[in-house]
């Protein structure tokens, strides 16, 4: 387990909303589930070159895994590492699903609802950052199993429980932000989304 040092920021994340927080290079950045099974989508720039952001894609092909693995990086399109994945005590991430968008509900029939691409483009609207590109998230506390050898996979019920955590150290510096996933059917978030806790340490 990590040495955690000084609490030095803390973000209360809102069901279907998003938070963010400025991250020097070895402060460490803990994303807590307050409730359960609430799936967080992760998503990291590199300060001052908004054209280098943590990579999904870039992450499996660095670490020969379709999932996070702790004690490795996650990496960034530029293929550096960005975050230490430190600790995680619920076991499971996702590196495969993009986040839910406007698209996505529309097809559902809905309209004007939260999604995690919107929160992300308005938190960074927040921070006054614009990148060229939008990336995937890298969903913390997400279950997404390959069910067969054809490479079929579906999502699961996140098995997060309040308390539950992830630590990850800064190998840049970074802004950090999480979206609490906003999809409100099937088993995603146990189809009830709550609030993520996302803290700073030095």
């Amino acid at each position: 387990m990590p040495s955690q040092g000084q609490l030095i920021a803390k973000v209360h994340i809102l069901q279907q909303a998003g938070g963010g927080v400025l991250v020097k290079r070895d402060q460490r950045v803990k994303l807590i589930n307050l409730q359960d099974n609430q799936i967080g989508d992760l998503f990291a720039f590199v300060q001052d070159a908004s054209d280098e952001m943590l990579s999904p894609g870039h992450t499996r092909s660095a670490l020969r895994r379709i999932y996070p693995d702790v004690g490795k990086p996650l990496y960034g399109n530029k293929r550096e590492p960005l975050l230490l994945l430190e600790e995680d005590t619920v076991g499971v991430n996702d590196l495969l699903a993009p986040a839910c968008d406007d698209d996505y509900y529309r097809a559902l029939g809905e309209t004007n609802h939260p999604s995690c691409r919107g929160n992300l483009v308005s938190t960074l609207d927040e921070f006054g950052v614009t990148p060229e590109n939008l990336p995937d998230p890298a969903n913390l506390f997400q279950t997404t199993p390959v069910t067969d050898l054809n490479g079929y996979w579906g999502v699961q019920e996140s098995p997060a429980k309040p308390g539950d955590h992830v630590t990850m150290q800064a190998l840049k510096h970074l802004l950090v932000i999480v979206t609490a996933c906003s999809v409100d059917r099937g088993p995603s978030n146990g189809g009830d989304p709550s609030d993520l806790m996302l803290e700073v340490y030095d």
